[in-house]
């Protein structure tokens, strides 16, 4: 009985494997990158940039951890009418390529920097981070101070989340399983039980099928997997000792719906704002951890922040302390 249970997965497994080698074929032909692969040396990162600068800052968009730019579908859209956005796919995600060593939030900061400048996209910029985007875009802001004018972190993580969540033991239960899931696309299972569905609800059909393509590859969950790992030893320490963040415009949205440690993460999001002597918190009701980018009814609050801090920066004034004039805007 036991040697009939491991020939039958054994068969399951191989099954799977090729279910899920044809499929990934199909989805490369038909999700190809929207936007431009630019070289950060002897790889490529992939950018999708939309409208135009003029005199105003360059807005940049990072997704959150083993999620990539079309998850910000919504925000870019509604901010493309007011200036040039850039979104991109850290190293390893979406249409970039891998990078040979795991990377921190310092490090998908720099491949970030290269591959802007490479693309001709100068500063100033304001930089907006969703969950772990979050410290990707307060590492580039550290280390590219000068060229970054406002900040908007949305829903974001904090580089302590892990020690205040005892159940993770420090990330570790998190880096376990979500390289464990890695395991399970590559036979499939990740793509037949659809169990990246959550990180793409309410985007329109072609953006949706993007996100489902990419979340269903295994590299996917292994790059994921892979930051998680480093994440205590490497990306909280140097965040924690970055520098502040002075005067710069900065507002922190957050949710309501959080289905575990809400507690926990809503006052962790309650110390961000002590990041800049120039900031608010905004508490973004009915909206959960991805519906905040994903859905956009959510993504468009989204959008009324970054434009807050945009005419804060160019009206050289402080923001305006009040959730009425975002949520105004978004119902105008």
């Amino acid at each position: 009985m036991l040697l009939w249970f491991v020939v039958v997965i054994v068969i399951l497994a191989a099954s799977g494997s090729i279910y899920q080698a044809v499929a990934t074929a199909h989805d490369k032909r038909n999700y190809l990158p929207p936007g431009q692969m630019v070289s950060v040396g002897n790889r490529r990162l992939h950018l999708q940039v939309t409208g135009e600068a003029g005199d105003k800052p360059t807005v940049i968009l990072a997704a959150g951890m083993g999620s990539f730019s079309t998850n910000w579908y919504w925000v870019q859209e509604e901010l493309s009418t007011a200036t040039r956005v850039v979104s991109f796919d850290r190293a390893g995600l979406g249409w970039s390529d891998p990078a040979p060593e795991v990377h921190d939030a310092y490090d998908s900061a720099a491949d970030l920097h290269t591959a802007l400048e490479n693309a001709g996209i100068p500063g100033p910029y304001i930089v907006a981070g969703h969950s772990y985007g979050g410290l990707v875009v307060r590492a580039f802001t550290d280390l590219y101070r000068e060229e970054v004018v406002g900040m908007v972190l949305v829903d974001s993580s904090h580089p302590d989340q892990w020690a205040r969540i005892l159940a993770s033991r420090n990330g570790k239960v998190n880096a376990i399983s979500t390289k464990f899931t890695g395991w399970l696309a590559r036979i499939g299972v990740v793509r037949l039980f659809d169990l990246s569905a959550s990180l793409r609800q309410g985007l329109p059909e072609r953006p949706a099928g993007e996100m489902r393509a990419i979340m269903n590859r295994p590299q996917s969950w292994a790059t994921a997997g892979a930051s998680l790992s480093i994440w205590p030893e490497r990306t909280a320490p140097r965040i924690n000792q970055a520098q502040k963040l002075g005067d710069l415009p900065l507002i922190v949205l957050g949710v309501t719906e959080q289905p575990f440690y809400g507690d926990i993460l809503t006052s962790l999001q309650a110390e961000l704002p002590a990041l800049s002597n120039n900031s608010s918190l905004h508490i973004v009701e009915g909206a959960t951890h991805e519906g905040l980018v994903a859905e956009r009814e959510h993504a468009l609050v989204v959008v009324a922040a970054i434009r807050q801090v945009l005419e804060a920066v160019q009206m050289g004034q402080p923001l305006a302390d009040s959730s009425i004039s975002i949520l105004g805007e978004v119902n105008q």
